[in-house]
């Protein structure tokens, strides 16, 4: 019998109606994490017509740009979305799809297409950079159970990511304010990207299929692996 059950499946949105029963008794990590979305977990959401003067960012609802939903799409699908893509390498505007692993970064939301309003799979929320000097900044925070460990990336470009990073380091303290998220929607496992924005958190995404990069015997990512043992 087994001891203990992960729901592991790295796609935005789970139904639950077609996963299947864990045994008995036994435990599920993640089991009450089935949406991801950003429109679900967004705090700086705009809608067409709201108050807001600054710089926007267009993203797409699903996780990383929709990458893992596209493995699943038909043959005829993919072969459109890759040309799309293709287009919108050249003018997304015209090519009404964001470009291939990026986000545009808006001066203002009237400089949002029209279209971009009426799609369910897309999102535009207020531009809210965290800054050190002349570099992008993006914090990351890793748990499982009880363990955790914090992070912040330094990087030349707005979309702060590993590729375009400088330089990085660890963080020792978490915010309340993610604590408190990461309780009510009861992620056992997960990573939470987000920035600090006028010395406040705002959550970016949330990942419950995280993966570790650089060296995976290091003591911070053997005592996060650990923390297995308290749901056994």
């Amino acid at each position: 019998m087994s001891d203990l059950c992960i729901l592991h499946h790295d796609v935005t949105r789970l139904d639950p109606l077609r996963l299947p029963e864990p045994p008995v008794g036994v435990p599920v990590l993640n089991g009450k994490v089935l949406d991801i979305s950003k429109r679900r977990l967004s705090g700086i959401l705009l809608k067409e017509g709201d108050d807001w003067d600054g710089p926007v960012i267009v993203k797409t609802d699903l996780n990383h740009f929709g990458g893992p939903e596209f493995r699943y799409m038909s043959k005829s699908a993919r072969f459109i979305n890759k040309s799309r893509k293709r287009l919108a390498g050249l003018n997304w505007k015209l090519a009404r799809f964001l470009p291939e692993n990026d986000y545009p970064i808006l001066k203002d939301m009237r400089s949002v297409p029209k279209w971009v309003w009426s799609r369910n799979d897309l999102i535009v929320e207020r531009f809210l950079p965290e800054r050190d000097g002349d570099l992008y900044c993006l914090r990351g925070w890793v748990f499982l159970g009880s363990e955790n460990y914090g992070y912040r990336l330094y990087a030349t470009d707005p979309l702060v990511k590993t590729g375009t990073m400088v330089r990085f380091d660890y963080l020792e303290e978490v915010p309340v304010e993610l604590m408190e998220i990461r309780k009510e929607w009861q992620v056992d496992f997960g990573k939470f990207d987000y920035v600090l924005h006028d010395g406040k958190p705002v959550l970016l995404d949330i990942n419950k299929t995280p993966t570790i990069s650089g060296d995976r015997a290091s003591p911070r990512v053997l005592k996060l692996a650990m923390a297995i043992k308290e749901f056994l």
